[in-house]
């Protein structure tokens, strides 16, 4: 193919409805690469045939896609990109729904009227929990840095449990203190494992209450909620807690959140 036979970046840029900036991005990025560029001019040449690949990429972007995950997108294998596709749906549902319980808090605490259909209760179930052993780590994180420090903390202590890490059982947060924008804590991370032998502790068998979070509340501050709700529960007629708040993280998913307070009822005199 001629270089005549290529469109300059100009006309490209009027075929795709992408501006020369944007197409000049795309290709720092390695996401559309001119078909020739001129060693003596650095002029760029596109083919006509690019510019599907180039309303793609704009396509994604008013979705709101960041542009290394469309890298992603592009490059799967075709039976693998609607599951690409279909996972960054999925985390823009959660972020969603995240704001929109992020907002419904914010006008209760500022004694707005609730939206409509806003649920501001929260029920409080009890269980028996097994004794669990697990390998932990505590550290100090404030709220903003709190997501990713668990999660880097608990794959560091499954890493080191290896084959002992007990699948059937959750991951535990355990809050020593308070956690907030200022506040750091402490905080411990528990995970599970079925052998004693290389387990850093050991939690007896208890009862506790717990909080299904809902999915827009995993989240500082709207967790906060979940936690004033099992507290007031184990300190509720002859109940005392026992022990700090944690969070009950099911099957490793960060989405599956349960909020959780130890207490006991102590025996009458």
């Amino acid at each position: 193919m001629t270089t005549s036979s290529r469109l300059s970046i100009g006309e490209f840029s009027r075929l795709t409805w992408l501006s020369a900036k944007a197409l000049r991005l795309y290709e720092r990025r390695g996401l559309l690469l001119p078909d020739l560029v001129d060693e003596y001019t650095g002029y760029r040449y596109y083919r006509e045939a690019q510019a599907e690949r180039a309303r793609s990429i704009a396509l994604l972007r008013r979705a709101g896609m960041p542009l290394d995950r469309i890298g992603a997108v592009l490059d799967a294998d075709d039976g693998d990109r609607s599951a690409v596709i279909a996972e960054y749906r999925a985390e823009t549902i959660h972020g969603h729904e995240r704001n929109l319980a992020l907002l419904d808090n914010v006008a209760i605490a500022l004694g707005a009227e609730s939206p409509p259909m806003a649920d501001v209760g929260v029920e409080v179930f009890s269980r028996e929990v097994a004794e669990r052993a697990f390998v932990a780590r505590t550290l100090h994180t404030t709220a903003a840095e709190l997501p990713a420090h668990i999660e880097e903390t608990a794959r560091a202590m499954a890493q080191r449990a290896g084959q002992a890490v007990d699948r059937s059982q959750p991951l535990v947060v355990v809050y020593h203190g308070e956690v907030g924008w200022e506040s750091d804590g402490p905080v411990e991370v528990r995970v599970p494992v079925a052998d004693r032998a290389v387990a850093d502790g050991v939690e007896p068998a208890g009862s506790e209450f717990f909080v299904d979070v809902p999915l827009g509340e995993v989240q500082f501050p709207t967790i906060l909620r979940s936690f004033d709700a099992v507290r007031a529960a184990a300190s509720r007629g002859p109940c005392r807690p026992s022990g700090h708040p944690r969070e009950v993280y099911l099957d490793g998913d960060p989405f599956r959140c349960q909020v959780a307070q130890r207490y006991r009822v102590p025996m009458r005199a």
